[in-house]
């Protein structure tokens, strides 16, 4: 990855300053005392220094998409991916002084010009990338702070430098499987005044059973699925018979009820083109999986 954002940086300034490669190299080599003393013409160097997560635009560690696999209908949790700005130090190295000023006033000016580079430029894997690459040029507020402690760290003289941050985006692929969240509850007590023992002292709500004067709220959902091809969800519609509900799954196939009225039994009927009607009855709450397979309905067989 960083191999290609260095051939597209290069590219880039040729094709956008422009420059003439028979006049002017492009290097990326440390430049220290025994790089600057084997150059024999006038060259970019374009020194990779520093990597860091951008914290403006990464997720928290604690960040994470919930999907669920379409072939085997489990839940998978998955970490967003991370944004790292990726930084460089742009110098010019020439004979003369003001040839190595002209230069450096051309990279700036192209540089400045693209708070992005340009997706036709983009070497392949950046291509794929799912952002923009944005740029920042001698940005102020930059990780580097003192000029002088880089060259004396690489053995040579002191040289002005053209901080050069590009932002790059990185899947970490970290995700596991998780059970799905299929019943919620809600529990509403009354006006603590009227939740008094026989003494008159209040008594704690979470002590109470259902029974007295605590009414629950279910949230229940699942899954359609094709039940000979298990995984595949189906566009179907939901009606609950003892609260009189309907509602219809998602691209998923998932269906959702919320505020129901806890009840000893709920009854599911689902219907969908081209599928048997089913009718599915839970009758414990909450139940292990509220998922419901589909069969295919069969052609008519003509006699």
């Amino acid at each position: 990855m960083i191999e290609a954002l260095d051939e597209t940086i290069k590219n880039f300034l040729i094709q956008k300053t422009p420059l003439n490669q028979s006049e002017v190299d492009i290097s990326f080599d440390v430049p220290n005392k025994e790089w600057s003393g084997s150059i024999s013409k006038p060259t970019i160097n374009i020194y990779f220094y520093d990597i860091r997560e951008n914290l403006s635009y990464s997720p928290s560690h604690t960040d994470f998409d919930l999907e669920r696999d379409p072939q085997t209908g489990k839940m998978i949790k998955k970490r967003k991916g991370i944004r790292y700005d990726l930084s460089y130090l742009i110098t010019c190295w020439t004979i003369n002084v003001e040839d190595e000023h002209r230069l450096f006033w051309y990279i700036l000016s192209t540089l400045a010009r693209h708070d992005f580079i340009p997706k036709d430029m983009l070497e392949k894997p950046l291509d794929e990338q799912p952002y923009p690459l944005s740029t920042k040029v001698a940005h102020p507020e930059g990780i580097l702070r003192n000029v002088a402690d880089v060259w004396t760290a690489l053995d040579n003289q002191l040289k002005p430098v053209l901080p050069y941050v590009i932002t790059v985006f990185l899947d970490p692929n970290i995700s596991w499987e998780v059970q799905p969240v299929r019943s919620k509850f809600i529990r509403m007590s009354p006006p603590m005044e009227s939740l008094r023992d026989q003494r008159g002292f209040l008594v704690d709500s979470r002590s109470l059973k259902d029974n007295n004067g605590v009414t629950v709220f279910n949230q229940v959902g699942g899954y359609v699925t094709d039940a000979t091809n298990p995984g595949r969800p189906v566009q179907a519609e939901v009606i609950l018979l003892e609260q009189g509900l309907n509602t219809r799954t998602d691209a998923a196939g998932r269906y959702t009820f919320s505020n129901l009225v806890e009840r000893p039994k709920y009854t599911f009927i689902v219907v969908a083109n081209g599928y048997v009607t089913a009718r599915h009855e839970v009758t414990t709450v909450p139940a292990a999986s509220y998922d419901i397979a589909l069969q295919p309905e069969t052609a008519a067989v003509p006699s």
